[in-house]
């Protein structure tokens, strides 16, 4: 019974089909998110660059590979606001990558979502990676009391 996969695979190659067999349930992550600044410092109006490029989440590989982020996404919990990563962008191993909610020059380390007005809530908040229809990683960010007298927030993940 153990060879079953193998034989399962041997006759869907050789009948034309593809085969996907599911990662363990235990396998793992391959991304995560780091750090989640959902309330960047101070009011939300005006929505210059530089406050929306406070708002941000980071994405680590925890891998010992560079992974391509073709294909992965970011979204919010309402799935308002989504973010698709450039279909060449290699994360490397061990590094993080910040996504910022305004403009900005896309590098190695920071990328930029364009948006013009804050993506995330600041109360609560919840941020999905996916890649297709699969889910990677989350993070809610939920304010605490301290932080809603600073008026700034964020969670690691």
């Amino acid at each position: 019974m153990r060879r079953l996969p193998h034989v399962l695979a041997a006759t869907c190659v050789a009948a034309g089909m593809t085969l996907s067999l599911a990662a363990p349930a235990n396998a793992a992550p391959t991304l995560k998110f780091a750090r989640f600044y959902a309330d960047q410092p101070g009011s939300d109006t005006p929505s210059t660059t530089t406050r929306l490029n406070r708002e941000y989440i980071q994405v680590k590989n925890v891998t010992r590979k560079t992974i391509s982020l073709n294909g992965y996404l970011i979204h919010d919990r309402k799935n308002y606001h989504v973010y698709r990563f450039p279909t060449t962008f290699r994360l490397g191993a061990g590094k993080t990558v910040t996504v910022h909610s305004g403009k900005g020059r896309n590098t190695s380390t920071n990328l930029y979502w364009g948006m013009r007005s804050m993506v995330w809530n600041n109360t609560t908040d919840t941020a999905y990676l996916m890649k297709g229809r699969t889910k990677i990683a989350t993070c809610t960010y939920q304010q605490t009391a301290a932080q809603k007298r600073a008026k700034t927030g964020y969670k690691n993940c």
